[in-house]
């Protein structure tokens, strides 16, 4: 198996993609576009072709973008016209990243906390979205990915996790966040559910306590 490495565009999320593009100085590296969905949606349709053509100048290829999320944008929320707005925020980034030549969507499934909510009730919003996602990603030729959450949210058990993502075509892969896993102590337990899902790797540390996002990763 071979696994492509890629800098992620999160590390300065505040600047517009070309801007970082601007200041990238060894060719033919690879750039993921994580956490740069407000930056990228303005790549529809205004913008793409700009995007697009400092990838090319640079020879940096897209890999994939993480969608919008966090507020009002969370398909577990209850309230069919949230999770609707949420949808429609992650399938304008996977049209972005189609825009320039990517593929993978990174979705979060839910960012709410456990208590006090019905995790049962979110759970089943979040599978009903998933579902309607899966099946737009497809229809646009753009691989959903499902984020391991971090512990304290619904989902965030691996056992919730795996029960969403059987729900989803095989085509629908998982994006394991080291920081995220390892917080909860959960690790070999996703590895276990749903290691044969695994397509995509958010690879950063913390320092015991909280999703620190550092970039160095201990062994």
């Amino acid at each position: 198996m071979k696994w492509r490495l890629a800098a992620s565009t999160g590390c300065c999320m505040d600047v517009p993609v070309l801007n970082i593009l601007e200041g990238c100085t060894r060719p033919a590296s690879r750039l993921w576009s994580s956490h740069a969905a407000a930056s990228l949606r303005s790549v529809e349709p205004r913008s793409g072709a700009p995007v697009g053509e400092g990838l090319r100048r640079w020879q940096i290829q897209p890999i994939a973008i993480h969608a919008p999320f966090g507020g009002l944008l969370d398909l577990s929320d209850p309230n069919p016209h949230h999770r609707h707005a949420a949808m429609g925020a992650i399938l304008s980034a996977a049209s972005a990243v189609r825009e320039v030549g990517g593929s993978p969507v990174v979705v979060h499934a839910t960012d709410v906390v456990r208590t006090p909510q019905n995790v049962d009730e979110r759970l089943s919003c979040c599978a009903a979205s998933l579902i309607v996602l899966a099946r737009a990603c497809q229809h646009m030729n753009v691989t959903l990915l499902v984020e391991t959450p971090l512990p304290h949210l619904v989902g965030g058990h691996p056992d919730e996790l795996a029960m969403l993502v059987r729900q989803l075509d095989r085509r629908v892969g998982v994006c394991f966040d080291t920081s995220h896993t390892t917080l909860g102590h959960h690790w070999d337990r996703f590895a276990e559910l749903l290691g044969d899902r695994l397509m995509h790797v958010h690879a950063n540390d913390h320092r015991g306590q909280f999703d620190d996002h550092l970039r160095r990763v201990r062994a």
